[in-house]
Formats: structure tokens, sequence, C-alpha cells
């Protein structure tokens, strides 16, 4: 299958999903919302040769970025029937570079050689900025990314995380703004 067609096929099984995997119905909306905004703003050499995304919900932005990049991503999120129901998906459109896991950030280091294992780490709607620096800086290589998609409300979250960023040796390289449907987004 090509790239395009991938995408579609996999927002397609993201909207039509039995369970609950996004908020969005309508395909125009859902391609925008969730294809573009994972796509849009990020560059192939901010993934490095891996990335993991920490609270992949639906595989959003984890499955997107390793379509259109073709980097190998490992995806984890603490709810095992969306973890269950991407695997089988990714397993039925032949996505041989996406790994999932049923684990919580916090937990991952548990489960196996985790820290610093990864050129970048994402991060899409699972908590504010300070929240999602501790629990994913711990995963990057000395020299990774740390990509965090967010909305127009980010400065006020990026003021309180100053002492988390200080703590973990994390500086803010970048803000990249893009608009999705007349809509604002950041990726810090």
């Amino acid at each position: 299958m090509e790239k395009m067609e991938l995408v579609k096929k996999y927002v397609e099984e993201l909207i039509n999903a039995p369970i609950n995997l996004v908020g969005y119905r309508d395909f125009n909306e859902a391609f925008h919302y969730l294809y573009m905004d994972s796509v849009l703003a990020v560059k192939p050499e901010d993934l490095g040769n891996t990335f993991l995304d920490v609270g992949t919900g639906g595989g959003v932005p984890g499955v997107f970025l390793s379509i259109e990049f073709g980097v190998h991503g490992f995806l984890i999120d603490s709810v095992c029937k969306k973890i269950d129901y991407v695997k089988n998906l990714c397993k039925k459109l032949g996505l041989s570079n996406v790994e999932l896991m049923c684990v919580r950030a916090e937990e991952l280091k548990d489960k196996g050689n985790f820290r610093e294992n990864f050129d970048s780490v994402v991060s899409r709607a699972v908590s504010k900025i300070a929240t999602v620096l501790e629990l994913t800086a711990p995963y990057v290589r000395v020299g990774g990314k740390l990509l965090l998609y967010k909305g127009p409300g980010y400065n006020e979250e990026l003021g309180q995380a100053v002492n988390a960023m200080k703590e973990l040796g994390v500086k803010l390289s970048e803000v990249r703004k893009y608009s999705i449907l007349g809509k604002d987004r950041f990726l810090i």
C-alpha cells in the first residue's frame, strides 16, 4: 500500500473503531486533526531512527509518524484495549515499524532497558508540560529530542515547567507554530 493509502485506511479504521479511540467521526476532521496535526510540523531529523510515543491512545501521533517518515516507533499507553486494537490494526495494515506496549510511562523503566534508549520522544494530549517532561525525559538519549504537541495555552504551561526543565537538563530549542483548519497548534 502507498503511504497516503495507508494513512487514509488508518484514519477510516480509527473513526469506525468499535471502541472509542478518537473523538472524531468525520473523515475530513479526523484526517486533519489526527494525521496532519501529527506530521505537519515534524522534520525527519527530529525523530532520528527510533522514537517513543507516550500516551498514544489510538496510535496518534506514533502510527502516522512511522508511516510518514518510515521511522521505528515504540508506542505506549496504559489502556490495554486501545493498545490491543492498534496492535491488531498495525498488523492488518502491514506496519512492521510500529511496536506497542500496554504500560504507564512511569513503569516503562521496569519493563526492560528503555532508559536513554530513544532518539526522540513524542507526546500529544497527555498532560501539562512539566508532567510530560518528568515522565518522558529519562527515555531520550543524550542529544535527543522531546516533541510535545500543544495548543494555544502552551506558554503558561511552559512557564510552569521551568524548574522541571532545569532539574532534567532539558532545554527548549524552538517552538513551531502551525495551523490545522484555522486553529493554532504548536510543536515544542
